[in-house]
């Protein structure tokens, strides 16, 4: 039974912006291989052969689905999914969130797990708000669906774009009244203050990491936030953007690192 439809031009932006289809097979959302090693920083061969090691520990209908025969073969006709999946491909590997985050755990680098959380928040979790576009039941009916949804990804498209523009207006005003009030002296104990996670009351995991020269990892500092209803600090980062700078009480309490005598 064909049980597979892409959320209506739906869209999350993920890693350096590329926009990520939202994929929906059997009621969740799953992503295809390559998208998820673009993001982790692997090779799509380093995801096959990290499955084909470890697949005792991938359970077909819980981390991941085998899509093939006639089932594919639909699948491929769908407008929607244009360009998504090779005319050439005999099986195609579709991951659940609980298949990207194993994945995330046996490549444990930091991108990794970055953007599987970046997926846990923007991608996996279901919003309402998000229609659903069901197969199809006649050409005349793709042809309609695949405009409407063309449309609406332009009204996204431009949206987003100038979201961004006014964000980067915005900072760099604020980056450029900052620098010009401030002397060198201030500036360079800021980017330090920066670099070694904003403060003594917060650190990000990176800071903590290149000072102790220890590996942490982020998911219990986020469980500590999330059971004491504290939301972390974001920080900036050259390689993401911005990370979470978590407080002085998680990393205390996780890990018994004391930051006013770390930092």
């Amino acid at each position: 039974m064909f049980d597979m439809n892409v959320a209506n031009q739906a869209t999350v932006v993920t890693h350096q912006g590329n926009s990520l289809p939202v994929i929906v097979y059997r009621d969740q959302r799953v992503i295809t291989t390559e998208p998820l090693a673009v993001g982790y920083g692997a090779e799509i061969k380093n995801i096959q052969n990290n499955f084909t090691r470890n697949e005792s520990r991938f359970a077909e209908g819980k981390h991941f689905f085998n899509v093939e025969g006639e089932e594919l073969q639909q699948l491929k006709r769908l407008p929607s999914l244009r360009g998504l999946v090779s005319k050439y491909t005999s099986q195609l590997t579709l991951w659940t969130e609980l298949g990207a985050s194993r994945h995330a755990k046996m490549l444990e680098t930091d991108q990794a797990w970055d953007y599987y959380e970046l997926l846990e928040e923007t991608y996996f979790r279901v919003r309402s708000e998000m229609p659903q576009m069901s197969l199809p039941s006649s050409y005349i009916e793709a042809l309609e669906s695949l405009l409407k949804s063309e449309k609406e990804k332009a009204v996204i498209a431009a949206e987003r774009d100038k979201a961004i523009e006014t964000k980067a207006w915005i900072g760099n005003k604020r980056e450029a009244t900052a620098m010009s009030t401030a002397s060198a002296a201030v500036r360079e104990r800021n980017r330090l203050a920066e670099l070694l996670g904003e403060s003594k009351n917060r650190a990000t995991v990176l800071a903590v990491e290149k000072i102790t020269e220890r590996k942490f990892k982020w998911q219990p500092l986020k469980k500590w936030c999330k059971e004491n209803n504290i939301e972390p600090h974001t920080a900036p980062d050259e390689r993401f953007g911005t990370v979470r700078s978590w407080p002085a009480e998680a990393w205390l309490a996780v890990y018994d690192i004391d930051l006013s005598e770390l930092l």
